[in-house]
């Protein structure tokens, strides 16, 4: 029963943003630190694309259930298994020593990284505190 509140799409999604998140954070801080390194090439997190993906392909799909695990699996997408993937951008220059890492972008994309976090764990906490209502109510 408990899988079933904890698994459902939203919770998936929201447990991949924040996933993301943690990913981005440790990739924008690798780049900062980074800043002085002749040769450095930054890093970025993309998902967001990915879950746009998805979700668009999801439209209009009905849900196939499975009753064995060797069956053939169709219908909606597994949300869980959309991650957020690390690209090195390599094919840019932003000094003569061949760094490109731009301090203040990395610091924008680290404050809005970190508005996303704190957004996503917001609506995380709204379920969690409508789950404990609905469970505590009589």
């Amino acid at each position: 029963m408990f899988d079933k509140i904890f698994s459902g799409a939203t919770m998936t999604a929201l447990k991949q943003g924040l996933d993301t998140a943690a990913l981005r954070q440790q990739v924008i801080s690798d780049n900062i630190a980074n800043v002085n390194t002749p040769g450095f090439k930054r890093s970025y997190v993309t998902f967001e694309t990915e879950l746009r993906g998805a979700l668009s392909r999801e439209k209009g799909k009905i849900e196939a259930r499975r009753t064995h695990p060797k069956h053939i699996h169709f219908g909606r997408v597994d949300l869980s298994e959309i991650k957020g993937r690390v690209v090195i951008e390599d094919y840019t220059l932003y000094r003569n020593d061949e760094n490109n890492v731009d301090i203040d972008a990395e610091m924008t994309d680290l404050a809005k990284n970190t508005i996303m976090y704190e957004a996503l764990a917001t609506r995380i906490g709204g379920k969690f505190r409508r789950l404990k209502r609905i469970i505590t109510s009589r």
